[in-house]
């Protein structure tokens, strides 16, 4: 018994040592990364009129770990959503409206980001996100309810009008709340956060579809939203108090209000859509609204974007690149689901199979397209990433044409995701090098809206392209008593004749076939907007968890 005694104190003695030596090792660390916040501080001073004052460690843990889950809810919804479209269709009806569901979010989500930039500012982080975050929640509730697709397109723009105020105020918070050393090791965790919660979307959604139903899919960002709410009004303070600045609301709203009607203009062309009168009016609207807008940002001391910055020889073959990268990925995204399961008859969970394998690329590939950049330059880079868009998009394009196997398509939609990685990488990157760093902000905000706008109209205006092909296959269909979307529901479409349903799905693949040609051309228009690129190389080393 003394032996077992002698042995407890032994080990109890150990222990005392061992947490003696971590309790020594974390006070070094922590005194060391206090001397690195001090002499980041005196190397980068902060602006005048703001104190730093960071947020305590423990409350800081949490506050990461809610960030993590608001980002979670930003990444994930468009995959899941796009994966579940099809089954969507089937129940509520209105194929018409296909594209729409998904370029709203876009169009809402990307037009609100400069405007809770400037929000974040004057009314403070903690305001701002979490408004955005129970407009985001409570959207998807409604998205939940949708009784049509009309009812569906307002609930997902809602959805997109809180999602618009998610990133941007993420990665403001964290900038706050962490030193230039500490964020380095914290982008790395955030990436690899998004990249898995977008890669798990295709999947999570497709098993929702088959085992609750599509409703469910709105359902799954209640948890994460309702905890990340929480625990940021518990647990984060803003440090600063908000200041007065200048929203440009004006600015904001013309180009709403511009980016709106080009949309629904481009929506609904061709047979079945706008009358002459409609038409005309939203092409007058846009119009109107860019002149406009020329006009009040040459007068606007902060315009919300300038464009003279963003069109000017050093970013903007970068921004116009990146619009039309949007264009591809957001179209491959919409429409090769739509081709797996209205043209071949495949599932939801078929559909996440194609689509996954270009996220994962993506990641992968710009995880490499990093220090690519920096050995052989942005324009190479952008030359190389684009050059495979477009065998990628071709290799679509053939696939379609000569009716290949499934697997045959994934293997050239994760050639494309290669090619979206380096390619959008160089565009960052060239875009923040060109700049001045008081301007960098702003380059990278013009980058990634161009690149949401370029995806929502090129959805709409494929879309446009698509209805035109297929109108008259579904007018035959409707006359034999038959709707369209009778094609996306698996249950509904065994109850279709052997060879009405073969010549129905004829049509949609014949049809999303010259879809994928016209993707072809944006690709081939990326590649020589690649060409006007700059020929530099960043001087800096950049970290290789930067392009996720």
């Amino acid at each position: 018994m003394y032996l077992c005694a002698l042995r407890v104190l032994r080990d109890l003695c150990a222990d005392l040592k061992t947490y003696s030596r971590r309790f020594t090792a974390f006070t070094a660390q922590s005194t060391l990364l206090h001397e690195l916040s001090m002499d980041s501080q005196q190397d980068f001073p902060t602006p005048a009129g703001v104190s730093p004052s960071p947020i305590r460690a423990i409350d800081r843990r949490y506050v990461t770990a809610a960030l993590m889950m608001v980002m979670v809810l930003a990444s994930m919804e468009m995959t899941i959503t796009a994966t579940a479209m099809p089954s969507i269709i089937g129940d509520l009806h209105g194929l018409e409206h296909y594209s729409w569901v998904a370029s709203v979010y876009l169009l809402t989500s990307t037009i609100s980001m400069p405007l809770y930039g400037r929000l974040t500012d004057a009314l403070g982080r903690k305001r701002v996100i979490v408004a955005s975050i129970i407009l985001f929640c409570g959207a998807s509730i409604l998205a939940s309810t949708a009784q049509t697709m009309i009812q569906l397109v307002i609930y997902r723009g809602l959805q997109g009008l809180g999602a618009g105020g998610i990133m941007p105020v993420v990665l403001t918070i964290l900038a706050d709340i962490y030193t230039l050393q500490e964020r380095a090791k914290i982008q790395g965790l955030f990436s690899a956060v998004w990249g898995s919660a977008a890669l798990a979307g295709p999947w999570l959604g497709a098993t929702l579809v088959v085992t609750l139903g599509w409703r469910s899919i709105f359902w799954v960002n209640l948890p994460f939203g309702i905890i990340a709410l929480i625990v940021l009004m518990w647990k984060y303070h803003d440090q600063e108090k908000p200041h007065s600045t200048d929203l440009d609301l004006p600015g904001a709203a013309t180009l709403a209000i511009g980016c709106t009607s080009i949309l629904m203009l481009v929506s609904r062309l061709g047979p079945g859509g706008w009358s002459l009168n409609v038409s005309l009016l939203l092409i007058a609207v846009t119009i109107l609204s860019a002149v406009y807008y020329l006009y009040h940002e040459r007068r606007t001391a902060n315009p919300i974007l300038p464009l003279d910055l963003v069109f000017s020889k050093t970013i903007g073959p970068s921004v116009m690149g990146m619009m039309l990268l949007g264009v591809g990925f957001q179209s491959l995204d919409t429409y090769v689901p739509l081709y797996v399961q209205g043209g071949k008859g495949g599932g939801a969970t078929a559909a996440a199979g194609v689509v996954t394998p270009v996220i994962l690329t993506w990641a992968l590939s710009g995880i490499l397209s990093a220090p690519m950049t920096v050995r052989f330059g942005f324009r190479n880079t952008a030359l190389l990433g684009a050059s495979i868009t477009v065998c990628g998009c071709s290799g679509l394009f053939l696939c379609a044409f000569f009716d290949t196997p499934r697997w045959v398509m994934t293997t050239v939609l994760a050639l494309n995701g290669v090619g979206f990685g380096l390619a959008s990488m160089s565009y960052v990157l060239s875009a923040q090098h060109s700049v001045t760093w008081q301007q960098r902000g702003v380059a990278t905000g013009a980058v990634q809206f161009f690149r949401n706008i370029g995806g929502a109209i090129g959805i709409g205006v494929l879309g446009a392209f698509f209805n035109s092909l297929i109108h008259a296959d579904f007018v035959k269909l409707e006359a034999l008593g038959i709707m369209p979307s009778t094609l996306l529901d698996p249950n509904q479409r065994e109850q279709i004749p052997a060879a009405t349903l073969l010549t129905s799905q004829l049509a949609i693949t014949s049809a999303l076939t010259w879809v994928f040609a016209a993707m072809v051309i944006t690709a081939v228009m990326q590649l020589i907007l690649a060409t006007m690129m700059q020929v530099q190389k960043s001087d800096a080393p950049v970290d290789a968890v930067d392009p996720l």
